[in-house]
């Protein structure tokens, strides 16, 4: 360490990782002379609900007072819904910092953690910071998780397993009988975690009651959820764990900052939740849009990975990060799904019916 440098002062496991560099956004298109769309982060192109904008609108005027630390009508309401009592219930800011949190309150050096890939990187990160060992387990062909590989992969049990359906990037559900199976197959001394960031789109597309399924395990799970995707609020930032047992969310708490969820952004979630219809009607067009893209894709002689989420994930003929950069010339924001063997697949988050003309207009372009 040279005498003005800080770099010594991190810890090991944060030093070895590599440079942070967040996602792309519009202010990082300047000097692109075209419409930006931004299809890259899997946000909601809709707005919120207007019963979410009048909650925002009234809870502005309060935010100089905290916001109530346990998230209470919030978790009552979820509560209501899912059956899981209040006290199994724990928010974050977004489930990216439930998965770190998670790191915090389970992991340790000579722990092991079992994770897909590709598929969301916090669960990577969190696993790293913590010094933890990860195996990772690559996805099926079609995308979804390999719940005999990684079933495999429990042999010694591991700390924690985390599952995604559907999977970001790829998409894919588990089935039925996978998910009963990775149930049934994870040791009871591991803690099981299931991804469920795009639950509402994969039960619309048909997906399993994955809280019904997990009735028949009496060892540790958990449960992610988000208001992020399905109604519209990636802004705010709410996620949310359901947990089989209160010892759980204890452990998340004690590592949690305590007024983590603001206070807008509890009034806006509880108010998506009173506004269903609203909500529905906004997953179903994305459904039908991101179903429309797959469809112009295969007419390009392409070959989508099957999605029931928000995005559509697909292989071309060119590396996937030279495909990004030529349509962010366009103004086009997706991303590349990276890492082998995907090198060549690029991940686009649904938008409107125009987002979705311009990005298969710029595509037959890119890949002539």
């Amino acid at each position: 360490m040279t005498q003005n440098s800080a770099a010594g002062i991190l810890r090991r496991t944060v030093a070895a990782m590599p440079p942070h560099r967040g996602p792309q956004i519009e202010e990082d298109m300047a000097g692109v002379n075209a419409p930006l769309r931004r299809m890259s982060l899997n946000e909601s192109a809709d707005p919120p609900s207007p019963k979410v904008i009048a909650a925002v609108q009234q809870a502005v005027a309060g935010v100089n007072r905290y916001p109530d630390p346990k998230a209470r009508a919030l978790a009552a309401a979820i509560s209501d819904r899912t059956e899981i009592p209040v006290s199994r219930i724990v928010f974050g800011n977004g489930s990216h910092e439930l998965i770190m949190l998670m790191g915090n309150a389970f992991m340790e050096a000579g722990t092991r953690i079992v994770v897909p890939n590709p598929s969301f990187q916090p669960y990577q990160s969190a696993a790293k910071i913590a010094g933890a060992d990860l195996t990772i387990v690559p996805v099926t062909e079609e995308g979804a998780n390999d719940v005999d590989a990684m079933l495999a992969a429990c042999n010694p049990a591991p700390r924690m397993v985390i599952a995604a359906t559907p999977n970001n990037p790829t998409g894919a559900l588990l089935s039925e009988s996978a998910l009963a199976k990775l149930i049934a197959g994870v040791p009871e001394t591991t803690l099981l975690v299931i991804d469920e960031a795009y639950f509402e789109f994969g039960r619309l597309a048909g997906g399993p009651d994955v809280l019904k399924a997990l009735k028949a395990r009496k060892a540790p799970w958990l449960v992610l959820r988000t208001f992020s995707k399905a109604y519209n609020l990636a802004g705010l930032r709410v996620g949310y764990a359901l947990a089989s047992h209160d010892e759980l969310t204890e452990g998340i708490n004690r590592v949690r900052g305590v007024f983590n969820v603001n206070r807008v952004a509890q009034a806006a979630a509880l108010a998506a939740l009173s506004d269903e219809p609203y909500a529905k009607a906004s997953q179903k067009k994305t459904a039908a849009e991101r179903d429309r893209l797959a469809v112009g894709l295969k007419a390009m002689g392409l070959s989508p990975l099957p999605s029931a989420a928000n995005f559509v994930a697909v292989k071309t003929p060119k590396p996937g990060t030279e495909v990004v950069g030529a349509l962010a010339k366009q103004g086009i924001m997706i991303v590349p799904v990276g890492g082998p063997p995907y090198e060549n697949h690029i991940r686009i988050t649904i938008g409107s019916a125009e987002d979705t003309d311009a990005v298969l207009a710029a595509l037959k372009t890119v890949l002539r």
